[in-house]
């Protein structure tokens, strides 16, 4: 009898997790590359880092991994996920413009090391003329990377040509330096096929090559009011803003934990925007 009694407590108690874990809400996560996404199971991200938050306040988190980045962005849109983790304010505000959509950002989370990559020379003076530089192609990170260069003093451009800051505004390039644009997930592999002269990539990518820490930055961007808004943030929906799930991820990722996991985890690539 008291086996029995046993054996229905138990059966009582695992139902009730059952029901608890069915009453959780989901929230789809939109992601495309670590930290918000390991390739790696056995690598813990941050999204892993703040579900057990999530968990007491009722959600499940539900990440949908986008190989092409540039794809959560009309996938949020069309309310496929409820936010993403895969861009900055500049990425977005562009989106908006061409798409008609209102996305908005809820919590930015870390400032990418942005910087100019060098294998071959450790000191700007040390860059000949017609040396080549490999730069991202999309228009943002276009713009981002010249004004890089600009702040290196390799460049000059147009006055008020910033965040849509095109090859076209480049008034002064007293190296005569060539640049070929190429896609972000392609720069680091042109970069190294090139014999690792010139690049301006994100850590991210300059990890595929080894590349963690200061090794081979040249020149790293500098912070102040327009690369700010470079950070890396949680997007969602603007009618959204205030619905209570975009809240307590908001809430999460501002916490401690994401801070000592960007600070331990990922402070070779980023510093935290909180």
């Amino acid at each position: 009898m008291k086996n029995m009694a046993k054996l229905a407590a138990v059966l009582a108690t695992a139902f009730l997790f059952a029901g608890a874990a069915e009453a959780q809400e989901t929230i789809r996560l939109g992601v495309s590359f670590y930290p918000f996404h390991s390739a790696d199971d056995t690598k813990p991200d941050i999204l892993d880092t703040i579900a057990p938050e999530l968990s007491a306040e009722g959600y499940r988190v539900e990440k949908t991994v986008f190989l092409n980045y540039a794809e959560a962005n009309p996938a949020l849109a069309h309310g496929e996920i409820d936010g993403n983790l895969i861009q900055h304010e500049l990425y977005m505000d562009i989106f908006n413009d061409r798409a008609g959509a209102e996305l908005a950002i809820a919590q930015p989370v870390y400032h990418a090391t942005f910087a100019l990559y060098s294998g071959t020379y450790s000191d700007l003076n040390a860059i000949p003329d017609g040396e080549t530089v490999f730069i991202p192609n999309d228009g943002v990170n276009t713009a981002r990377a010249l004004l890089l260069l600009q702040s290196a003093g390799l460049v000059t451009l147009r006055e008020g040509a910033t965040y849509r800051a095109s090859l076209a505004d480049i008034t002064g390039n007293p190296r005569n330096l060539k640049f070929v644009q190429l896609p972000l997930t392609a720069t680091a592999g042109a970069y190294d096929e090139a014999g690792r002269t010139l690049a301006v990539m994100y850590p991210t990518f300059a990890r595929s090559l080894e590349l963690e820490g200061d090794a081979e930055r040249l020149y790293v961007e500098e912070r102040n009011d327009i690369t700010d808004r470079y950070a890396i943030s949680f997007v969602v929906n603007a009618k959204d803003l205030d619905d209570p799930k975009t809240k307590a991820v908001a809430q999460a990722l501002r916490s401690d934990a994401v801070a000592e996991f960007l600070k331990e985890d990922y402070g070779w690539a980023s510093t935290p925007a909180r």
